[in-house]
């Protein structure tokens, strides 16, 4: 059985996720989502993290989302996907807008200049 949810039912629901996503330290991006995020090239690290029982290097990179205010986060990526951010911090450009297609070890991030 299924009810369909007040406004104040959905207000509630919204600042949760709000709340959540404000806490996290962390960039999640979901499926088809886009975010224009800004680097700082001085605050890099390599990482290693394990992934279905496997440990990896991946890259993190220390970012702000200057839509939600300018409280520092981190964003992990793959080797693969660290070689494009790359090439455009080189270039100079910090604000980079980030798309990502797939789920899991399907996912691909679509990076281009903001």
């Amino acid at each position: 059985m299924t009810t369909e949810l007040t406004p104040k039912g959905r207000a509630n629901l919204q600042r949760n996720a709000q709340l959540r996503q404000k806490e996290n330290k962390f960039i999640k991006l979901q499926a088809k989502e886009m975010r224009t995020l800004q680097f700082d090239a001085e605050k890099i690290e390599p990482i290693v993290v394990e992934f279905n029982g496997k440990k990896s290097q991946r890259i993190r990179y220390s970012v702000i989302d200057p839509n939600n205010g300018d409280q520092e986060k981190y964003l992990e990526v793959s080797k693969q996907t660290s070689e494009v951010i790359d090439t455009y911090l080189m270039e100079g450009h910090v604000n980079l807008k980030i798309q990502r297609f797939g789920l899991g070890i399907d996912t691909r991030y679509h990076i281009t200049p903001a």
